[in-house]
């Protein structure tokens, strides 16, 4: 019997790619990466863009809130009503404060000055600085704005003053201690005085004597202007000051920095509020022409700070800044802008974002 012999099936012979098909495979690969990585890229640019420029806006409004909160409370006396005149020369009589300190027209102890400003344009600041705003170490590039404004809570009088020199009476869980400086206030009158005695707060006291130890400036009479009853509020008074300066977080950059004198509660006298602050400009809305047609006050020019010649005709405040981010921008070239209506063009293509704001002076508008 003669055996069967089967047959294998056919298949066809096993080839490889050709070295054709290889190198197109392999640029198809690189394209698609290529294009990926674009699109990553982009992505990733217009993320960080974004990411900057949320972070400059919102230090922006930080800046512009913080300043704007201080302008709103300079000046500010209690009850005590701000009044017109009708002379175009001085149109404001804003409650006369009875300054009792040794130097009352010094910056930090001008308080019936609710604010005061000064510009470098170049030939050196105008107005003159004077200490200790001088040895701040302000750049040139940001005005200086100088706020005068209460701070804390307000203490009640538990008790009339039996003299004008005598102690003012108040709850013994008030938080005054020796050396704040103090404003004592009711609807007829202020007056500006430092605490002489220490625990004030805790005795339920607070001591306005000359010669006292321990106190600067220290006062000069220890008789107030009028005697104050249980309708008065009293509460402490502060200076602060807002510039630029050299950031001590980025190096060669600028921020806003906020000098506070004196300070209360372990708060630090100079801090930084803001970084990458390039510029900053501040004007002032001066009513130097009297009442208006309607019979209220309103800004007729604007000035900044070397040209104001009467603080206390200046309504309101204008502030403008310009921040900057960290690192390059998604342009390609530096990037235009307008600050202070003039069109500057930075030589390096980091973000910048301009902001501002307008704030009426409530303390000095009746």
């Amino acid at each position: 019997m003669t055996a069967t012999r089967r047959l294998a099936p056919w298949r066809p012979a096993a080839r490889g790619m050709t070295l054709v098909e290889l190198m197109v495979g392999l640029a198809i690969g690189l394209f698609l990466v290529a294009v990926m990585s674009l699109m990553y890229m982009g992505s990733r640019n217009t993320f960080v863009a974004q990411e900057s420029g949320s972070r400059l806006q919102e230090n922006g409004r930080f800046a512009m809130d913080t300043m704007a909160n201080d302008l709103r409370m300079s000046g500010f006396r209690g009850c005590m009503p701000v009044v017109t005149t009708g002379n175009s020369a001085a149109p404001l009589a804003i409650g006369q404060v009875d300054n009792t300190l040794v130097t009352p027209t010094a910056l930090l102890y001008n308080f019936g000055e609710p604010i005061w400003g000064a510009r470098n344009g170049g030939g050196g600041w105008a107005p003159a600085l004077a200490a200790p705003v001088n040895g701040l170490g302000a750049d040139a590039a940001g005005d200086i704005l100088l706020v005068r404004r209460p701070t804390g809570v307000a203490w009640a009088l538990v008790a009339e003053m039996p003299t004008r020199a005598s102690a003012l009476s108040i709850t013994p869980t008030a938080n005054f201690a020796l050396g704040d400086l103090v404003m004592v206030a009711d609807c007829a009158g202020a007056s500006m005085l430092q605490v002489t005695n220490a625990g004030a707060g805790a005795a339920g006291t607070i001591q306005h004597v000359t010669g006292a130890a321990g106190v600067v400036p220290g006062v000069s009479t220890s008789n107030l202007a009028r005697l104050y009853s249980n309708d008065a509020r009293v509460w402490r008074m502060q200076t602060r000051v807002y510039y630029l300066a050299a950031s001590a977080r980025r190096t060669g950059e600028t921020a806003l920095w906020l000098h506070v004198s004196p300070a209360y509660d372990g708060e630090a006298q100079t801090s930084e509020l803001v970084t990458g602050v390039e510029r900053m400009a501040v004007t002032y809305g001066v009513d130097n022409d009297g009442l208006d047609g309607a019979g209220n006050l309103s800004a007729n020019r604007f000035f900044h700070a070397g040209q104001v010649t009467n603080w206390a005709q200046v309504v309101s405040a204008r502030i403008e800044m310009v921040l900057v981010g960290a690192g390059d921008g998604p342009s390609t070239a530096a990037q235009p802008y307008v600050f202070a209506g003039a069109t500057i063009t930075p030589t390096d293509k980091k973000l910048r974002t301009v902001v501002s704001t307008l704030v009426s002076l409530r303390n000095t508008v009746p």
